[in-house]
């Protein structure tokens, strides 16, 4: 997928819809392939080993996670496939920000951005259990000289659309950024299909 089309799709889903607001979505990719199971990725999301997981055939509640992810110290909806992760918070960021990225990079890739009501926001990356680069989207230009940058490639790719001072979105670039190195959408369809969801 190009830029060119996964960025216009991100930018109308959050100029359209509450996902503007305030969410966290981070991407896992495996470097085996081998899929990590609901407990395993529980333990390495919770500090205390305490978390619960729900499966569902399909997320028909939206309401219920909302006021989970409201109430809880952290919830976030999963999907697992053999070739990654996607993990969904909202109004939370317990996966952007060491040491859960980190650990989720365990054995492969891990990418997250989040944002909140009041631009606070992140954008990380994590590759073995190592934070490789983490950066503000609003200043996506200053991380050009952060260490691990060049590990990221997709994006300096798109740096131009992180530019909000010329009208772009640096929300929505960063979903590109994402979607550009991992392959995974994050679409309101996905949301809605998405079978599991963990709270600590």
């Amino acid at each position: 997928m190009v830029a060119d089309q996964a960025y216009p799709h991100y930018r109308q889903l959050l100029d359209n819809s509450w996902l503007g607001e305030a969410i966290c979505w981070t991407v896992l990719v495996p470097h085996d392939g081998s899929p990590l199971s609901l407990a395993d990725i529980g333990e390495r999301v919770s500090e205390t080993g305490q978390y619960t997981v729900y499966e569902t055939a399909t997320f028909e509640h939206e309401g219920v996670f909302l006021h989970l992810s409201d109430g809880a110290p952290w919830a976030m909806l999963v999907d697992r496939s053999d070739r990654h992760v996607a993990l969904f918070e909202y109004n939370g960021f317990r996966s952007v920000y060491p040491p859960v990225l980190p650990r989720l990079s365990m054995g492969g890739r891990a990418y997250s951005a989040y944002w909140n009501v009041n631009r606070t926001n992140s954008v990380g990356f994590a590759v073995d259990g190592e934070m490789v680069l983490s950066f503000d989207a609003m200043y996506a230009e200053e991380a050009r000289r952060l260490p691990g940058w060049e590990r990221w490639p997709q994006v300096g790719e798109i740096l131009p659309y992180f530019d909000w001072r010329k009208g772009e979105s640096c929300w929505a670039a960063a979903l590109t950024a994402i979607e550009l190195a991992t392959d995974v959408r994050l679409g309101e369809e996905w949301i809605a299909e998405a079978s599991s969801f963990i709270t600590g």
